[in-house]
C-alpha cells in the first residue's frame, strides 16, 4: 500500500515534458493552414482561413488582440465579437488560429490606439478576426 501511495505522489510531482495547449474561443475545425504571405498577397474579405505561426505581441491591457507572425510577415488579429481574450504573456509562443479575413482601413485614431497598446502592422487594411485560437505552451 505504501509503495502505491509513493508511486502516486511520484507521478503527481513528476515534471511534465510539455504543457497542454490552451484553447480560446471556438474549437478549431481542422482547416488546412495557409500562408500569411498568400493571404496578404490576395486578400479575400470574409474568407475563412487557418494559420500557424508565432504570436509577436499581445494587447497588454486585456489580451483582446494579438499580432500574428509568420516568417517576415505579420497581421493584426482580433477575436470574434470581442468574445474571448488570450493571456497577456503569450508573445513568442506558437499559435494556431482560424478566422475570417477582414478588409477595413482603420482611422488614424484607431491606429494610434492600437500602437499605444503595442500592436504591430495595424496600418494595413488586412486583418484576421479569429473564431478560435490554440496556443502551444511548453513546460518551464
Amino acid at each position: 500500500m505504501r509503495s502505491l501511495i509513493a508511486l502516486s505522489f511520484a507521478v503527481l510531482l513528476a515534471p511534465q515534458s510539455a504543457a497542454e495547449p490552451q484553447t480560446f474561443g471556438k474549437p478549431l475545425k481542422g482547416l488546412a493552414p495557409t500562408t500569411l504571405a498568400a493571404i496578404l498577397e490576395k486578400p479575400e474579405a470574409g474568407k475563412t482561413v487557418a494559420l500557424e505561426g508565432t504570436i509577436k505581441t499581445v494587447c497588454q491591457d486585456k489580451g483582446c488582440w494579438l499580432t500574428f507572425e509568420q516568417g517576415d510577415k505579420n497581421v493584426h488579429v482580433s477575436f470574434e465579437g470581442y468574445s474571448f481574450f488570450v493571456p497577456k504573456d503569450s508573445a513568442g509562443l506558437k499559435v494556431k488560429l482560424e478566422g475570417k479575413v477582414v478588409m477595413k482601413q482603420r482611422t488614424k485614431e484607431q491606429i494610434e490606439h492600437l500602437e499605444a497598446e503595442g500592436a504591430k502592422g495595424v496600418s494595413s487594411p488586412v486583418s484576421i478576426e479569429a473564431t478560435g485560437v490554440v496556443i502551444e505552451r511548453t513546460a518551464k
